[in-house]
């Protein structure tokens, strides 16, 4: 769901080059260590998201006119980070995102789009656009020490 693209640039490359048949795991640890941060920070906004009393339906009768909808936890719980993979190009990505059904067969990625755009009956509370903005610095900082952790624990 989340999709963040990085430049590296030809400095990151040439250190990546350096760890010669390695390079690939290397790069798959630097990737999700960049992963983490913006994971971390979409799963804060949505718990902000879930709890609002507004979202649930409590007092006024929510944004659902009247609607209870209270949160059972499973969005939360189908939120996740896959392992990093190579694709066919030859980059190494991650995803950031929902799986599954709930107990009612609605899928979670379409629960937690409606939550992010809104419907004709709920309202948009973006929670994974925030995130990404807010911490696409702070994702290429962890990618960069992440690799220069890994320069120092193979000499290079």
């Amino acid at each position: 769901m989340a999709k963040m693209k990085f430049n590296a640039g030809d400095e990151y490359a040439r250190k990546l080059d350096k760890f010669g048949k390695d390079a690939p795991e290397i790069a798959k640890k630097v990737v999700r260590a960049g992963a983490n941060p913006v994971a971390d920070e979409i799963r804060k906004n949505l718990v902000a998201n879930l709890n609002d009393p507004a979202y649930a339906g409590k007092g006024d009768g929510g944004l659902f006119g009247g609607k209870r909808n209270r949160p059972t936890g499973e969005l939360l719980d189908s939120f996740g980070v896959t392992r990093p993979m190579v694709d066919k190009n030859g980059n190494t990505n991650v995803k950031i995102g929902f799986g599954g059904y709930d107990s009612k067969g609605v899928p979670q990625a379409l629960k937690a789009r409606a939550m992010e755009s809104g419907t004709s009956t709920l309202k948009k509370r973006p929670f994974v656009r925030p995130a990404v903005k807010k911490t696409k610095g702070i994702a290429v900082d962890a990618m960069g020490k992440e690799l220069d952790e890994q320069l120092k624990i193979y000499s290079l």
